[in-house]
């Protein structure tokens, strides 16, 4: 299953880019080629980050055309 590899490489992107801020959300663009389950996605997601420091960050997904995989956005949380 190449979706925890997949998975793993998010969550690099995700801690690189964060650079210490708290993230609320990645999202993932996918197109209907690219050969990736979602379901599958979102349960390495979980195995990944689970007891992790980014163990809150949700994994969200938006459409894309052809066979697009790739991390698209990232929400963070703001200060209080």
């Amino acid at each position: 299953m190449h979706e925890l590899g997949l998975a793993r490489n998010i969550a690099a992107i995700v801690r690189e880019h964060a650079r210490g801020r708290a993230v609320r959300e990645v999202r993932v663009a996918i197109g209907p080629l690219a050969c990736v389950e979602r379901p599958a996605l979102e349960f390495c997601w979980g195995l990944v980050t689970e007891n992790s420091d980014i163990a809150q960050v949700r994994l969200g997904f938006l459409e894309a055309e052809g066979d697009t995989f790739v991390v698209r956005e990232m929400e963070f949380m703001e200060d209080a």
